[in-house]
């Protein structure tokens, strides 16, 4: 196909533009050959025509359709050229907020200058393992990439940053360093990792100043190289540098700041450690405060000094060479104060009172009179004399800055190298990635030598990169089997050879250094005499001090002034020899000499016969040109042996606005870094490649019916492109992809756009045709109904005369009128009765509620008052309980030693029975000494029975006075039920007045009840009082309304009256009428007779309206005598109220009198009982101390006794015990009997061995866990501790064994989860808690563990049980994860639904799909139902199988998400719907295994909103409101990312608008907790494992032969 051809209407094409470099314009008319111009139609409206030519080269480019702008990588654009590109940077940066694009194999990136929230470590876990074009762009890709290639390929690899500075270069290289750190993690001691970050800030802080583009500009190239071992962990890492701006520690531009080290070491002149220093603020300092600016907006120098020797300690660089280095830097700073004056002509010169001079000589420990001569003075040493000859001013300035700079450069290439030898761990390098951060292309409005050595090293990388994508290419091409074709690209070796060739501006420079009075001007017409002639060099027509090289990127014009001096780095000898001989040791180093030392020969001196010449300056024979072309052509060695990895980081505006884009800054930095090249290259062959697949999916909507039915669909796809496409050099066909040359895609995509209109078209055709008919339909029966209408309207009225129908209206009219007074009358009085009746009704409840709630409350307190009394009883008993309990404990205890003991003497009983008898005797005669003893305090004893007699006297007057008090309660209690009787009266039922009252007989006799009495008896008073304010009120409002109905009445009365008046009138109108009708003989006889009847209605009207007037006189008058009767019954109540309320003040004041004499009873009581406690708590102790000798006595006499009972006692259970294990019946105890030296071969066969899936088909599932516990419980029946923790702790630790060495048997781990539930289970079960045993039968609470409490292993086995569960889930983690992206994301389970759009480089190099396993929703259920199968066949409990299920979908759920988010070409329509289908798959799962009421749907919730939000409109205020109420889960920051991902699949859909994100980020400014971009996909939910009663009889159970458990026996 031509190109031309795509020139027709409302296709958009771009044009150049002074301000924005391209603007769009849309064709008006289709361009044919011949036509001198383009007529188009810009965005503002306005119409252009533009001339242009008919050849393709002179038209301008076109612009890429609307699906294809906003692409991942810039190579799968239709169109490749420069608007092209810029334009989709601008979308990709402005509207969707990315900062990273691929462009084939480089990775461009925009300085956002803000910080984004796309670097945490969940970012880079979701990157690791991804191949590059599977997730969106991004740092983390290309170091995935770089680090897999090294592995893969066993292969060194290289990832090279470059751009401006202020491009973001350094962080993106700190980013790249980051990502090894963490994906590599060694776990080695040596925290490689870290030292390798912790050296960022360092050379950060001595290489990195503010620059006015850029407030953190490395001035130095920087090449790290990563060391992993054979394994791929970091084990080291050595740094590399070039081209270290030194010129910058000795002059600053304006608004420019030296190297951050300085800055942050003032700040800190204030602190112990520095003040030795003798610093002064920055900007005291010339070499700190000449650019102005000491100060950078954010940035806290303090910290920054803080995190500089912080990393240096992290570093192991010790303080002594932290002091050391803030030293020489010190020194640097104070040298550049050392002021030089002018004597006279061509003499300088340095007062020796200067004091930065000896502070500079102080620190660096120099002679201060060496440093003065040789900096105002130069030595030059001639053949037959030196001469000294003193220098300038300014020589002696340039003098000593020229020392400052080479301290400076020394010290920089020490802390390096000191670097370099801390981040070397012992170990042999496998291989390394290096990162490269260097200088982009540089051009100023002044360039200089420093311009030209970057402009220079980017020269030769760009020729490497070039024949890397070449190389690629070739690759791809050969790869599919397509006949290579030699691209044309360019190559920039002529430059380069113009640069470093013999005779070229190095080696020219470098011969002009050599001469002594070798000049700029000199050398610069050595350029213009050698260089003239080639094209590539310039000599400017307006001036002769600069040249012009024709760069890949630009032209460029050199300043010549400089170039020799800043080539040489000339510093006099004399001055180097003051430094070496400094008595600083760290220093000296800096300056010695490495000349070759000659050997002497057989020991002969050979003394010249004259002294030799000495160089004035040695590094002559090394100039900075040679040394950066030198380490220029090493680091290129490096790189050409590695695999190159590209970034290019770009500048979007230079005012460092956030997400602001120039497109003019853009433009210029894409042709400098080499991005416009490669899409060039890319455009000249074929650009646009799809696999058979895609291509298939995609454009199958174009292809004929024979088409489509062909099987093949590589062939299918072959027939549709000849079809469409006639011209066969426009497309290749590979093995696996169709090759597509530039345009050949947006041509396509115009046809599919075109057919799918079409088809839009048609459809809509047929629904406006349909709603067009029904509309048509429902008009006309809307039309026909209403002619029905109208015909019988007019029928109607022929019939009926005017005369019928004014006589039918009046009839009509009376009738309305007379029911309507009948029934509302009827009405109104029903509804006045129901309602008064209703009104008194709900009044009395109020009342009566009132009166309950106050009673029931005053109940309610006392009987709190009761219940707190009896739990404070209650507590005591517990306490007292608690203590004879635990002195029961310690007596249990002591009985349990002594039987112990005793056991262990049963084989000496024997020999030692005489020995005991001869003690019984002695004890018999103890015993008789005893009771002389107790005769004596017999005696004692006989005091006691007074005692008693006066506490019985006591008791005595207690109950009397008891007695008093009843009496007396009872009288007052009986006189308030009188009054209450009397206040209630016909208000309050007698029952509501009982229940006041009723529990009064059960309280206490005090003087506390009688008040609450009397209170209540003030409630009650008041509650009536109130009762009769409201009935009066209440009777008010009544006779209020009876007297408005009677006014209403006799209104209705009077108006009845003027309608029959207005009726009479009537009648009288028709009289005269019909005796003017009479009179005109003109009367009809039919009128006659409805006169009559006329009259006869009157007169029944008449007699009607008479008798409702008597009626209502007669009811009024009723009503009257009722409202009267009623007003006179309320009179009453209230005199009676008033009455009652004077006797309720008398018994008042005869109930204060007696409270007052009760109190004062009380008091004297009080006292009583006081006395009687006092006596008894003496009678208590005295008791005490006789019983106590009692008791001490009796122990002593019985204490033999019961030894001697319990080992009889033990003999006869031995006996019994050998009875029993005689042949016969057998009993079984649910115990298993293992002897000690069985222990082993039981862990062995039951846990080790065993395999799961015959015990779960065969048998119980979880029988070992009953065989291990029948074990615990025979140890426990026998007593034996010892035995009882080895076999736990075997146990234990066998389990452990054998779940950790089988970490992905999901079997396995189900299996011991199981039985190490169950084994908690019996623990607790068997435990004889209550807790535990509520559900447990007799026999089952007979079998309880008697002699040991095993909570502590309840623990234990609980732990173990829990690290089982999350080993078992993070085996079924692994296992589902490799298939939930390609099944839940990728997957398009919705056939039709297609959501393929064209891939760039990246994504269609970086995957081969022939070779990797093909997963769908389908694997991701069989897997869960593998899962599920496999628990509950191993006996897992349901609640466990609940939340395994949870947190597997919850992981599903998380991973795909975070997924999506990283995935901008997953964030559309069609994927939404593909991802609810999914999920709905899911729910049905759930639904197949009854889990569908367990909520466990709800972990989905977030995917299930983003698909949600993928979906549903986004354009209006309403949608952001309803994205804002539905995405609860969500955080705005995801939303955010999905609405600014969100990618149309079609021209027929809307990209989000970004004011659209604005007003969903504000309307959700109070709903966030959480800024977190990506779900945390390892959050574990808190397990649980609640208890569960087995019913299973130990006793029954049966250890199967195929166990091999012979050695076990049944107790």
């Amino acid at each position: 196909m031509v190109l031309i051809q795509l020139y027709t209407r409302y296709n958009r094409v771009w044009i150049p533009d002074a301000e924005h470099v391209w603007k769009s314009a849309e064709i008006v008319k289709d361009f044919h050959y011949g036509d001198d111009s383009l007529q188009l139609l810009l965005e503002n409206g306005t119409e252009l025509k533009l001339p242009v030519d008919s050849s393709p080269a002179e038209l301008p480019p076109l612009r890429n359709p609307d699906i294809l702008v906003g692409e991942n990588d810039l190579t799968a654009l239709s169109y490749l050229h420069e608007p092209a590109v810029l334009h989709n940077l601008k979308v990709r940066f402005l509207e969707s907020r990315i900062i990273y694009t691929y462009c084939g194999i480089i990775l461009v990136a925009l300085n956002p200058y803000k910080q984004i929230h796309i670097y945490g470590d969940a970012i880079i876990h979701a990157y690791s393992g991804q191949n590059m074009g599977d997730m969106d762009p991004h740092i983390f890709a290309v170091a995935e990439e770089a680090y897999k290639q090294m592995a893969r390929d066993q292969k060194n690899q290289s990832i090279i940053i470059s751009g401006e500075s202020g491009a973001g270069k350094t962080v993106s290289a700190r980013y790249a360093m980051r990502y090894f750190a963490v994906v590599s993690k060694s776990g080695s001691k040596t925290q490689v990792e870290d030292k390798v970050l912790a050296s960022n800030p360092i050379t950060e802080a001595i290489g990195n100043a503010k620059t006015i583009r850029n407030d953190n500009s490395s001035r130095f190239g920087k090449f790290t190289e990563i060391s992993f071992d054979n394994r791929y962990r970091i084990i080291g890492a050595n740094m590399r540098t070039y081209l270290l701006e030194k010129s910058r520690v000795v002059f600053q531009a304006e608004s420019e700041r030296n190297y951050h080290i300085f800055y942050q070491m003032c700040a800190c002149a204030h602190l112990p450690h520095f003040k030795a220093l003798k610093l002064l603020s920055a900007d005291e300092f010339n070499y700190t405060g000449i650019g102005g600016d000491i100060i950078i907006e954010g940035v806290d120098d303090r910290k920054g000094m803080e995190e500089t020797q912080q990393t240096f300690s992290l570093l192991g660089l010790k303080e002594d060479f932290q002091s050391d280095v803030f030293k020489v830097l010190a020194a640097i700073l104070h040298l550049g104060n050392v002021e030089i004056k002018s004597s006279g002509d061509d003499r300088s010169t340095i007062s020796h009172s200067d004091s930065h001079l000896h502070i500079f000589c102080e620190l660096l420990s120099v002679r201060a009179d060496d440093l003065v001569r040789w900096l105002c003075n130069r030595k030059l040493v001639l053949v037959a004399e030196t001469v000294v000859k003193p220098l300038h001013k300014d020589r002696a300035v340039n003098s000593r800055d020229a020392l400052a700079k080479r301290i400076y450069a020394h010290l920089f290439d020490c802390v390096i190298n000191k670097i370099n030898k801390a981040l070397q761990v012992p170990g042999k390098q496998h291989a390394f990635v290096g990162v490269l951060d260097i200088y982009g292309f540089e051009t100023f409005d002044i360039n200089s030598f420093e311009q030209f050595c970057i402009n220079y090293a980017n020269e030769k990388l760009q020729q490497q990169f070039n024949l890397h994508v070449f190389k690629l290419e070739q690759e791809e091409y050969m790869k599919e089997d397509i006949p290579w074709t030699l691209i044309d690209f360019y190559d920039n070796q002529p430059v380069i050879d113009l640069i470093e060739a013999k005779m070229g501006i190095l080696d020219l420079l470098d011969e002009e250094c050599l001469f002594p009075q070798g000049t700029d001007q000199s050398w610069l017409q050595k350029l213009y005499n050698y260089l003239d002639g080639n094209p590539l060099f310039e000599r400017p027509k307006l001036s002769n001090e600069t040249f012009v090289i024709q760069h890949f990127a630009d032209k460029v014009e050199y300043q010549c002034k400089g170039f020799l001096e800043k080539n040489r780095d000339t510093l006099y000898e004399e001055l180097v020899a003051v430094l070496r001989v400094s008595k600083f040791a760290f220093l000296a180093q800096f300056f010695q000499e490495e000349g070759p030392s000659v050997p002497n020969i057989k020991g002969i001196k050979v003394k010249p016969a004259r002294p030799g010449v000495k160089s004035t300056n040695k590094q002559l024979r090394a100039s900075v040109g040679a040394k950066f072309c030198s380490s220029l052509s090493l680091l290129m060695e490096t790189l050409n042996a590695t695999t190159p990895h590209y970034v290019r980081c770009i500048k979007p505006n230079d005012e460092k606005l956030p997400f602001e884009y120039d497109s003019g800054r853009v433009v210029q930095q894409l042709r400098a870094c080499g991005v416009l090249e490669t899409i060039r290259i890319s455009a000249q062959s074929y650009p646009s490649r799809w696999t058979y697949f895609e291509f298939y999916s995609r454009y199958s909507i174009l292809m004929t019916n024979e088409e489509a039915g062909i099987s093949d669909k590589t062939l299918a796809c072959k027939d549709v492109l000849q079809r469409l496409i006639q011209d066969p050099n426009q497309y290749k066909f590979g093995r696996t992809k169709i090759f597509l040359r530039a345009g050949q895609v947006a041509y396509l995509e115009k046809l599919r756009l075109d057919r799918l209109r079409g088809a839009c078209i048609t459809i809509q055709k047929y629904v406006r045709g349909l709603i067009q008919r029904r509309n048509y339909q429902r008009l006309r029966q809307a039309a026909i109904l209403i002619q029905h209408y109208i015909r019988g309207k007019k029928t109607v009225r022929k019939a009926v005369s005017a005369a019928n129908l004014k006589q039918g209206w009046s009839a009509v009219v009376i009738q309305r009128y007379w029911r309507g007074f009948r029934i509302k009358k009827s009405y109104q009085t029903r509804v006045t009765d129901l309602q008064s009746q209703v009104d008194g009704l709900i009044i009395k409840k109020q009342s009566m509620e009132k009166m309950f709630e106050a009673s029931s409350k005053e109940q309610q307190e006392k009987f709190d008052q009761i219940k707190m009394t009896l739990l404070e009883d209650k507590e005591t008993q517990a306490k007292l309980r608690k203590t004879a309990e635990s002195n029961l404990e310690i007596q249990r205890k002591e009985h349990d030693k002594e039987l112990g003991f005793l056991k262990e003497e049963l084989r000496k009983l024997k020999d030692e029975r005489i020995s005991l008898q001869m003690k019984l005797e002695d004890g018999d005669q103890m015993t008789a000494d005893l009771q002389d003893q107790v005769g004596q305090l017999t005696k004692h004893v006989k005091v006691i029975p007074d005692l008693r007699r006066d506490l019985s006297n006591l008791q005595n007057q207690k109950q009397t006075i008891e007695r008093k008090m009843m009496q007396h309660s009872e009288e007052a209690r009986a006189k308030l039920h009188d009054i209450s009787r009397l206040l209630t009266g016909s208000v309050v039922k007698e029952e509501v007045i009982l229940g006041l009252t009723a529990d009064y007989s059960e309280k206490t006799y005090e003087a506390e009840d009688l008040l609450a009495a009397f209170t209540g008896l003030e409630k009650a008073t008041r509650t009536l009082e109130n009762h009769r304010k409201e009935q009066k009120e209440r009777y008010e409002t009544q006779i209020e309304g009876l007297k408005q109905k009677v006014d209403y009445f006799q209104n209705e009365n009077s108006s009845l009256h003027t309608l029959f008046t207005e009726k009479n009138n009537v009648n009288e109108n028709i009289r005269q009428e019909v005796c003017r009708l009479s009179s005109e003989n003109c009367v009809i006889p039919e009128l006659k007779v409805q006169i009559s009847e006329l009259q006869r209605q009157k007169h029944e009207c008449e007699v009607l309206v008479e008798e409702q007037r008597k009626e209502l006189e007669e009811k009024a008058a009723e009503m009257k005598n009722n409202l009267q009767k009623r007003v006179e019954e309320a009179s009453s109540k209230c005199r009676h109220f008033e009455e009652q309320a004077e006797v309720l003040e008398e018994v008042k004041t005869t109930l204060q009198d007696q409270i007052r004499d009760l109190q004062e009873e009380t008091a004297h009581l009080n006292k009583q009982l006081q006395m009687e406690r006092d006596a008894k708590i003496r009678l208590r102790l005295e008791a005490a101390e006789l019983s106590s000798r009692n008791l001490d006595f009796e122990e002593q006499l019985d204490q033999k006794e019961r030894v001697i009972k319990q080992l009889e006692n033990q003999m006869i259970s031995l006996e019994t015990a050998q009875k029993s294990s005689s042949p016969g019946p057998k009993h079984y105890l649910g115990m298993l009997e293992c002897h000690k030296e069985d222990e082993s071969r039981l862990i062995q066969k039951l846990i080790l061995d065993l395999k799961p899936k015959g015990v779960a088909v065969n048998m119980i599932p979880v029988l070992p866990s009953y065989i291990l516990f029948m074990c615990i419980r025979y140890a426990d029946f026998m007593n034996d501790e010892e035995k009882l923790l080895s076999f736990m702790n075997a146990t234990i630790t066998a389990v452990k064994k054998v779940t950790t060495n089988h970490q992905n048997d999901l079997a396995l781990l189900s299996f011991w989860l199981s039985n190490m539930y169950q084994l908690l289970n019996c623990l607790k079960q068997y435990s004889g808690e209550e807790e535990f045993s509520k559900q447990s039968t007799p026999r089952q609470l007979s079998n309880c563990l008697q002699n040991f409490d095993l909570s502590d292993h309840q623990q234990v086995v609980s732990d173990l049980a829990i690290c089982i569960y999350h080993q078992l889930i993070s085996a079924m983690e692994r296992a589902l994860t490799p298939a939930i992206v390609p099944g839940m994301l990728e997957h398009e389970s919705l056939q039709g639904i297609s959501s393929m759009k064209p891939r760039g480089f990246i994504k269609r190099s970086s995957k081969n799909n022939e070779d990797t396993e093909t997963y769908t929703i389908t694997f991701i259920i069989q897997r869960l139902s593998h899962f599920y199968t496999s628990m509950t066949q191993h006996g897992t409990e349901p609640h466990i199988v609940k939340q395994v299920v949870k947190q597997l979908l919850f992981h599903i759920g998380a991973t795909t998400l975070n997924n999506m988010l990283l995935r901008k070409d997953m964030c559309s329509c069609r994927k939404g719907m593909q991802i609810r289908c999914n999920i709905s798959y899911l729910e049905e799962w759930l639904q197949e295994k009854d889990l569908q009421n367990c909520h466990l749907i709800d972990t989905l919730k977030p995917l299930t909103e983003a698909a949600w939000l993928l979906q549903v409109s986004k354009s209006t205020d309403d949608d952001a409101k309803a994205i804002t109420e539905t995405c609860v889960e969500l955080n705005t920051v995801q939303i955010v990312k999905i609405l600014n991902s969100y990618t149309p699949m079609d021209a027929f859909e809307k990209r989000v608008a970004s004011s659209f994100v604005r007003k969903v980020q504000s309307l959700r400014q109070d709903h966030d907790s959480s800024a977190q971009l990506m779900m945390d996909a390892n959050y574990r939910f808190p397990i649980t494992f609640p208890f569960c009663s087995s019913s299973q009889a130990l006793e029954l159970l049966q250890v199967p032969n195929s166990l091999h458990l012979d050695f076990l026996t049944m107790i």
